[in-house]
């Protein structure tokens, strides 16, 4: 019984929310790419991870293994930046796919699931703010409301668009005649505000999102200009 019992406690404690009375969203930020072999089965992680509670899956496609002769159907320039920004955060000298990187503050490679496990456990160990944004609905705008706070000194405010689910037909490259499944695909994003910890109410038209082919909204504070630890974060679908 001991022996089925602590993998179980592991995983409970892996995937649970932090506090019972508090739920904190844990942030997952894949960066991959449909030109990488080592990729589908870390999409295909994401995909099991994203309706656990107290989890935030993102997808951010990268541009550089377009040169492999398939262009990535939604890599954008930014998600490399972003990328490389973490890495050089975390004194890293390069980029890698499939890389999974947790809260802003720990990352790992995104196809193993005991490393995914581990390293949930451990973004949601560490000490931080935690400062959940409040968003609603009505018609064609968003508002989003930051309480005061006078933890916050320096917090970039960042709305992501992202579409929950898709299928792409690879034509070539690594991953030629496969048809791979991809979740939560960041379509646009865009820094709302240096926000210093004053309530702030922010109103945003809806159809930026929709433009860029997304059914889904995310807010991220973050730390260090945009690419630090995420103290907070809060999401919705906006259609």
């Amino acid at each position: 019984m001991k022996k089925l019992l602590l993998p179980l406690l592991f995983v409970l404690f892996a995937f649970s929310p932090a506090k019972a009375d508090a739920p904190r969203l844990t942030v997952l930020e894949l960066f991959t790419s449909q030109g990488c072999s080592s990729c589908p089965p870390a999409d295909a992680i994401l995909k099991t991870m994203r309706d656990r509670p107290g989890i935030l899956t993102l997808s951010w496609p990268v541009d550089y293994w377009d040169r492999l002769g398939w262009e990535d159907t939604f890599a954008a320039p930014y998600n490399t930046m972003r990328q490389t920004a973490y890495n050089k955060r975390f004194g890293r000298g390069g980029v890698f796919t499939p890389q999974l990187i947790l809260d802003g503050s720990v990352q790992c490679i995104g196809s193993k699931m005991e490393k995914v496990r581990k390293n949930v456990a451990k973004a949601r160990a560490r000490t931080r703010i935690d400062i959940t944004p409040e968003m609603s609905i009505s018609g064609n705008q968003l508002t989003v409301t930051l309480p005061e706070s006078t933890d916050a000194k320096m917090i970039a405010v960042r709305v992501v668009w992202y579409l929950s689910d898709a299928e792409v037909a690879i034509g070539e490259g690594e991953n030629e005649g496969r048809t791979l499944h991809y979740t939560n695909v960041v379509r646009a994003t865009d820094l709302l505000d240096e926000w210093k910890g004053q309530q702030r109410t922010y109103t945003i038209d809806l159809g930026t999102g929709i433009d860029a082919g997304a059914d889904n909204v995310a807010i991220l504070l973050q730390e260090e200009y945009g690419h630090g630890a995420i103290i907070g974060a809060n999401h919705m679908p906006i259609s």
